[in-house]
This record gives C-alpha cells, structure tokens and sequence, in this order.
C-alpha cells in the first residue's frame, strides 16, 4: 500500500491530537476529579489570600474544596496547603475544578486581638467564593458568618449565587448595625485601612470578648457563637439572641473604659499593619445602637410579680388535671374537638425522666418564675428522647442535629392521657381561633404584653390563656420579651436537622414556624 506525504500527515495529526487529548484527561484528575475529565471551570489556578480572625498561626490547614454553584454540594476535588507565616498568608498552586464555586476552610491556632495572645483551642472558618475571576480569597470571620445564609439563599430561595453572597453580606453587616458600602468579603483584610477592613476588625473583636465585659472567650466558646449565629442568621438573614445583646453590653462598656485603645496595640504589637483600620467607629456605633434599645427594652421586660392564676380568663370555665408523676395541678380547656392545657408544663424530674438532666429550666434560673410561667424545655426533652432512644420495638436517635423522623403522635414530656401537640394540632388550633391574622388576639391572655396602651393583650376567647413568658437560646442565653410566646410542636423541620416547629404568637398573629432544637421553649399539651 501506498501512502503520500499528506495523508501521512493527517493521521499523524490524529494521533498527535488524540495522545493529547488522553495526557489532558489523566493529568485533569490530579488534586480531584471531574465528572467529564480534563475539562475544568477552573484550571490550573494559583490561588492566594490571608487567614484571620486575629491571623491563624503558621502551619495552620487549609482547604480549598470543589463547591456546585446550584446546589452548593461538593464536588470531593481537593487541594490542601498551609499558612505560610504569622500574618495567615497561604498560598495553593495548581487548582482545578470541574464548578468555578469553592469552599476554602482554615484550621488551626490564631492571634487573639482581644488578649494579644495566641489562642489556646483551635478554630475553624470558612469562606465560600466564585473563582471565576479571582486570584485571591481572604478567609475571615466575616466570610465564616455568610457561609451558611448563602447556602440556605443559593438552595431554598433558588437564588444566583452571586445575588446570594451579595444579599447576605449586606445582612451580616445590618447584625452589627454596619451600613457602609464595603468591598467583597474575601477582599478584607485586618491590616489594612478602609472601611471594610475597619468593619472587619471590628466584627472580629465583638464576637470574641467576653460577657463579663473583660477579657475574651476561648475558642470553644467562639465557636459556638458562631454557630449559634448560624443557626438563626441562616434562614432569616436576622441576628436575634443573647450573644448579640451579650456583646453589645460589653461595647457600652468598652468605649468609656480603654479596652478599645489596648485592643488597637495588641494589633499593632504583632507588627503585621502600618497603620490598624479605625475599628472603633464600628464598635461604638454598635455600642450606641445598643443603649437606644436598652432604653427600649426595659417596656418589654416581664411582671414576674404577677401570679399565674391572674393570666386566666375569669369567663372562661376550666376543667383540672392532676399528674401522678408530681401532684401538680393543671388547668386545661376544651377549644372546638381539642382538649388543650391552658398553662405551660413545670415537669421537671430527671430522675424519672433522664431527658431532662441538663435540659429544662426556670427562666432567668430562678425557681419562683416556674410557678408563674412553667418550664423551658429543649426540644429534645419535650419529646423524651431517651425514652424514645431505649423503645425495644422502634428506637429512634433524636435531638440537635439528627433528623429522627417523628411519624406517630408521642407522649413525650406530658402527664399521662395527654400528649405533645404535633403541626396539624397546632394548625386545628389557630383555624378554630380565627387563622393566622387573628389567632395570636384570640390565644393570648388579656394582661401581661407588651404596649397595653397599643392592645398588644389577647381577648383569651378560649381560654387558651398563652402569657408572654421569654424563651432561652441554646447558649443558655436567657431573653424576655413581653411580645411573644413560643410553644414545641413534635414535628421536625423538614429543611434542617437542627430545627423544631413551633407555635408562635406574636401581635394578633399565630405562625407555625421553626425554632433551633436546642432552645428553651415552654410546652402546652393536648388530650389523647
């Protein structure tokens, strides 16, 4: 057979092209892989940036982890580095992705700003960024605060990521009272000027000091702070729990006792900035914002001096209950076909109920509130879980970060012929008192809320009696305000292993909504 110099070179061009096109495909899958190989969103990408909450030690771990832009899951491509030097700089060479959005997390040891010193416990924070058009990712703690609300906006509200990242950044600074235009998260940078750095530092500061308004948490601690901000901020893009009223009370008192000043030096002393951005604008602002609401707040705080039995409807004819587990007595009422406890439960024997052991209180840990407004329960002692746990024929593994999947009505916590109240009882409820506009009104009892002047009151037309009563965070935070009620429903949040639903009442409203499992919420029972 004969060949000419043409066709010669034609099949040697397809050969050449097709070693090629396997060299590119077996070199695609070092550092992670790719569902269709050896093409890549991002390619061979040196990325750098800095790591700080103070900065993170030098041999700190950092990840960088292939993300989905649509549904935020990962990709499992991933690139592992370290930081560099005292100043958190890192820097990962060769980064290939098959998606162009990415998880960088840093873990390790820190420069405490509030103390100076290198933290005792190590820390995880994360940043979630698109690296399409960027070389340079700054992980910090206000990239670790938007890290979950952005998840929750790109996979629930379907939203772009893009949109996304730009909502919740301006809803974490709005948290800490920041309403400066400031530039992308993972621009940041705490030694140097401008407003965002500024803002930045200032973030850092207030979620590590202390409540006792001295001094600075541990790392443990911050971290559940951080989660704990998480787990509220993430669906309603709001800060709202004791830590924030926590940290506001120490910055009305730092701005008036030097503790800001000796904040400044620590950063300086590390010699990393020319010049420390002017963090305490933001400090005092947050400060300030504070004071105007503490001279707020004290309408909302509770009567405790009022006795239950003033929160009944005298109209109302109330049937009693006696639980043989104490002796208590209980009111209850009877609303359309339901037969409901008219004041909350004050069950509180773990001994006989190990559920309880370190998960039910009296608000503000004073036993004479119990007498008034009942117990605080988590949600995994209102359902009994470990009795639920240690059941021979179906145990079930429930609580904080479990979905247990709950498909039958349960005693729980209740005394005997009574019940937990699931979403449908909670929604039976709210329809025969009128729907969701009115129902807070007709629940409520006809003293004890806030602005009596503005008929915040109930009219109690049931006798459902719900006083305003407070509620504990998950951090043992304990908040009254005399502006709504929360009551546990069985039912679990079908979104997030972490939540509970919830009956709450607020104005004339009443919402079936969701509540961090590890709170205290105070519990009414329904009849078998």
């Amino acid at each position: 057979m004969k060949w000419d110099v043409n066709g010669l070179r034609c099949i040697l061009s397809v050969v050449l092209v097709s070693c090629i096109l396997v060299a590119c495909s077996e070199s695609g899958l070092a550092g992670g892989s790719s569902d269709d190989a050896g093409i890549y969103a991002v390619k061979d990408l040196d990325v750098v940036g800095v790591s700080q909450k103070g900065p993170f030690v030098a041999g700190s771990r950092v990840t960088v982890q292939g993300v989905d832009c649509k549904t935020m899951e990962l990709t499992h491509e991933i690139f592992e580095g370290t930081v560099k030097s005292g100043r958190g700089d890192f820097g990962i060479d060769g980064v290939n992705l098959s998606a162009s959005c990415a998880l960088f997390e840093v873990a390790g040891y820190f420069l405490n700003e509030v103390t100076g010193n290198e933290s005792s416990e190590m820390l995880t924070l994360r940043a979630l960024t698109d690296l399409s058009d960027r070389k340079t990712v700054n992980v910090n703690l206000l990239t670790h605060l938007e890290y979950e609300r952005v998840k929750y906006l790109v996979t629930v509200d379907k939203m772009d990521f893009a949109a996304a990242k730009a909502q919740a950044e301006r809803e974490v600074l709005a948290s800490f009272d920041i309403v400066n235009d400031v530039d992308e998260f993972e621009n940041l940078n705490i030694f140097e000027n401008g407003e965002g750095n500024a803002a930045l530092l200032a973030v850092s500061v207030l979620m590590q000091v202390s409540s006792d308004s001295v001094g600075s948490v541990g790392s443990e601690e911050l971290a559940k702070r951080l989660e704990l901000f998480s787990a509220s901020f993430a669906k309603s893009g709001k800060w709202n729990d004791g830590v924030k009223v926590e940290i506001a009370s120490w910055a009305s008192t730092a701005k008036n006792e030097d503790q800001l000043a000796m904040i400044r030096k620590n950063v300086e002393s590390w010699g990393y900035a020319d010049s420390v951005p002017m963090f305490e604008k933001y400090v005092e602002d947050f400060a300030e914002n504070y004071e105007y609401f503490s001279s707020v707040y004290n309408g909302f705080l509770i009567d405790w001096s009022i006795p239950k039995e003033e929160y009944f409807n005298p109209l109302i004819r109330y049937d009693s209950i006696v639980d043989n587990r104490d002796g208590q007595v209980y009111r209850v009422v009877t609303i359309g076909d339901q037969v409901w406890m008219a004041e909350n439960l004050n069950y509180a024997d773990s001994v006989q109920t190990p559920s309880l052991l370190g998960r039910s209180w009296c608000f503000g840990d004073k036993s004479e509130n119990c007498a008034v407004a009942g117990r605080l329960y988590t949600w995994a002692a209102a359902i009994d879980s470990v009795k639920l746990a240690n059941d021979s024929k179906d145990p079930l593994d429930c609580g904080y970060g479990k979905t247990c999947g709950l498909d039958r009505q349960i005693q729980g916590i209740c005394p005997e012929g009574f019940r937990l109240p699931d979403s449908t009882d909670w929604r039976i409820l709210i329809t025969m008192a009128g729907g969701d506009m009115m129902a807070g009104k007709v629940l409520k009892s006809k003293i004890g809320w806030y602005g009596e002047e503005v008929a915040w009151n109930g009219s109690d037309d049931y006798g459902f009696s719900a006083n305003p009563v407070g509620v504990m965070y998950h951090n043992e935070s304990f908040t009254e305000d005399r502006r709504f009620a929360d009551f546990w429903s069985v039912t679990e949040d079908a979104e997030d292993e972490r939540f509970a639903m919830m009956l709450d009442l607020y104005l004339s409203t009443a919402d079936i909504s969701s509540s961090i499992k590890d709170s205290g919420n105070f519990v009414r029972c329904i009849k078998d």
